[in-house]
């Protein structure tokens, strides 16, 4: 998957493979990455890692997950 220069959303990205991911899309020349997670604290931590933006989100509530997609789109065009 190509990522450079490109917006990426990750959801579940306060730990584990999420925290993995953003970092890994970071390595790869993301433009920017949203953290996504209920954990707020833990999305914080590694958005500030990677240079990005942690979003509380729960992804089973859809506005949510609407507001989620709004906030990066502001964030990031």
């Amino acid at each position: 998957m190509e990522v450079r220069d490109k917006v990426v959303v990750v959801t579940g990205g306060a730990s584990g493979i999420g925290r993995s991911l953003a970092h890994r899309f970071k390595a790869e020349g993301a433009k920017a990455i949203v953290v996504a997670d209920l954990d707020e604290g833990g999305a914080e931590r590694v958005a500030s890692a990677v240079g990005g933006l942690a979003v509380r989100t729960d992804v089973s509530v859809a506005a949510e997950v609407e507001r989620l997609v709004a906030r990066a789109v502001d964030a990031h065009g």
